[in-house]
């Protein structure tokens, strides 16, 4: 299975956990921005009168101490969104095991380096499947996999993690950009992250 298959399995099953999470994120995202918007004007306030008491660089001091302490939040808040929208996507790898799951499994199994390998973790349906492609392996049935195997040498020294967790990690810093764009862009006509 290429990345750009994962990419789109991953897309079509997480869409239905998005719109339904999409209301909680909509109304954080709200809260989030009213809190950051509300923050700011109690900053923007402080510094008003900070300013009209002291002038010149104490004044440029409080207005770029405000300015900071926006972003601070406003890096806090996506953070949050960030470490959700990673939970969500987690949570949403089951999906990938409809029908197609077989061929996708022997998709994974085929990628792997013609070894001789014999320890292999697999999700506990996957069991019997795995037998099939590793009959001289110990397979080991592991509830944090959802699809995919876990494969090592007897001896430990080669080990080759073709999971669909490992794979979502591994595409997660280019995915992220884009999921967080759809979220402000659906939520409200807030700044995407390529706009700042």
């Amino acid at each position: 299975m290429s990345s750009r298959e994962l990419i789109e399995s991953l897309r079509r099953a997480g869409e239905e956990n998005i719109r339904i999470v999409r209301r909680k994120a909509e109304e954080e995202t709200a809260a989030l921005q009213a809190a950051t918007a509300q923050k700011i004007a109690d900053l923007k306030k402080h510094c008003e009168e900070r300013l009209a008491a002291v002038s010149g660089d104490e004044g440029r001091r409080a207005s770029a101490e405000a300015s900071n302490r926006a972003r601070a939040f406003r890096l806090s808040a996506e953070k949050t969104l960030a470490d959700s929208l990673y939970s969500i996507a987690r949570f949403s790898l089951h999906q990938l095991r409809d029908e197609r799951y077989p061929a996708v499994f022997e998709k994974l199994v085929q990628e792997l380096p013609a070894l001789p390998w014999k320890v292999v973790h697999v999700h506990a349906a996957d069991v019997d499947l795995a037998r099939k492609y590793f009959p001289d392996a110990e397979i080991v049935s592991a509830g944090h996999i959802s699809g995919g195997v876990d494969v090592a040498m007897a001896d430990g020294a080669i080990r080759v993690i073709n999971t669909f967790e490992k794979r979502l990690e591994r595409l997660w810093t280019d995915l992220l950009p884009q999921m967080v764009n759809d979220v402000y862009r659906e939520v409200t006509d807030g700044p995407s992250l390529q706009s700042r």
